[in-house]
């Protein structure tokens, strides 16, 4: 449970923007899901950084510096999560719903980011679990990270 009211919105929000876009991805519509599933990534990665920060709502732009200075000077799972934050940004949101190009593992990646909300509570949560160096729970990430 998070205890800031903001971040824990901007979670709830995000856990919502996740599911919209599996079934927007169900029904046909790939690119409307990447953006979805882009907005649901930014949205827990925002309400990461106001927790563990506890400063005003970040603009995108200082979430991602924000999440690689946390990643820098933290350590454990925080690399991973920073490392993933960059390539949905750019896979889900410059890729697929800005260039308009489709990958066959864009439904992976829609999927995926429920897992990706999922360590961003954790890590909200400061859960000792995921500390230090264990694999995150459920990954469906590509083999290519």
């Amino acid at each position: 449970m998070l205890k800031n009211a903001e971040a824990a919105a901007l979670m709830q929000d995000a856990r919502r923007m996740q599911a919209a876009g599996v079934r927007q991805l169900d029904a046909g519509d790939w690119r409307d899901a990447a953006a979805k599933a882009w907005l649901a990534a930014r949205n827990a990665s925002k309400a990461l950084l106001l927790e563990v920060n506890g400063a005003d709502s970040p603009r995108t732009p200082n979430i991602s510096a924000g999440i690689r200075a946390l990643a820098h000077r933290r350590g454990g799972q925080w690399p991973y999560f920073s490392n993933h934050l960059s390539v949905l940004a750019y896979q889900l949101h410059s890729e697929a719903f800005y260039g308009g190009i489709y990958v066959d593992d864009i439904p992976d990646l829609v999927r995926g980011v429920a897992d990706y909300i999922a360590l961003a509570a954790e890590l909200a949560a400061g859960d000792p679990a995921i500390f230090p160096g264990t694999p995150p729970k459920g990954n469906t990430l590509p083999e290519c990270w």
